[in-house]
């Protein structure tokens, strides 16, 4: 009888005690539900202010404590973006888009991350990395809608690393089976200077007429036909390039250019003229 009594009051002391435990809990994430909350109300109202070192401590407070919250993959996102941003610590940056890819591989924000993490590569000069990022991204996403603005970037960082041949097969891609537009159009500005550099003069021409018989931009149709005048002066086309140079545009900004150019050229062809057969004048670099 009294073992049973025993019995019986160890067993309510033991659904007492669940109950506290369950209790204590269920407060304690209350409690922790709440903090965070406030960790990112704080983030968001410092972000707000433009005081994003502050915006980056509370996100990052909010990621200790749970890496897997609710909040925690836009949390993630906005805190790297702050870093690449606003703070410019690419490094953090970094660290933040690979956590996001690899914690959340099926968020609606990978490829936006990928992108990212290959910007935050670039922007620390990483061109290598970025390269590589960017060609993950297109694999992992072949219908990317912005294909052709990532494959710019890679073309752009393949110049970034004096890979020049590299580069124009890049910029290439870019252009085959598009028409002109703001992407066609970089793509072309560079590879003519990219033939320019390599004294690719027929090549870099074709560039620059497409660019200036395409463009609705009067100052991107004078730099194209400056760029078109000087290949010409270069192969020592001296009319040709005149006659370029007298049907472009007067900049408003500088309306003394183009006579004074002209003149220049001029100058060139009559030095070119005046060059005896042993002493042919270099072309101007």
């Amino acid at each position: 009888m009294q073992f049973e009594r025993r019995k019986k009051t160890y067993g309510g002391l033991k659904c007492a005690l669940m109950w506290l435990l369950i209790i204590s809990s269920l407060t304690g994430v209350s409690a922790c539900r709440k903090r965070g909350a406030a960790l990112l109300e704080q983030g968001q109202v410092a972000w707000d202010n433009n005081d994003y070192e502050t915006a980056a401590a509370r996100y990052e407070e909010f990621l200790k404590e749970d890496a897997r919250a609710e909040q925690a993959e836009v949390t993630r996102l906005k805190l790297a973006n702050l870093y690449l941003y606003n703070l410019k610590k690419y490094d953090l940056a970094k660290q933040h888009y690979i956590h996001l890819i690899e914690d959340f591989p099926k968020s609606n924000d990978i490829l936006l991350a990928r992108q990212r993490l290959a910007e935050s590569y670039a922007a620390a000069k990483d061109y290598r990395a970025a390269i590589q990022e960017y060609e993950s991204l297109l694999v992992a996403a072949p219908g990317y809608p912005e294909k052709r603005r990532v494959r710019l970037l890679i073309a752009d960082h393949y110049f970034d690393l004096n890979e020049l041949g590299q580069a124009l097969a890049e910029y290439d891609k870019v252009l085959t089976d598009a028409g002109y537009d703001e992407l066609a159009q970089r793509a072309l500005l560079r590879k003519g200077g990219i033939h320019i550099i390599r004294d690719e003069f027929e090549s870099a021409l074709q560039a620059f007429q497409r660019i200036a018989t395409n463009t609705s931009d009067a100052a991107v149709r004078r730099t194209a036909l400056y760029n078109a005048a000087d290949c010409y002066e270069r192969m020592f086309k001296f009319e040709e390039a005149v006659k370029v140079l007298q049907e472009t545009e007067i900049d408003p900004r500088n309306p003394d250019y183009l006579t004074k150019r002209i003149a220049a050229v001029r100058e060139q062809q009559r030095q070119r003229q005046i060059a005896t057969p042993n002493g042919t004048l270099r072309t101007r670099r």
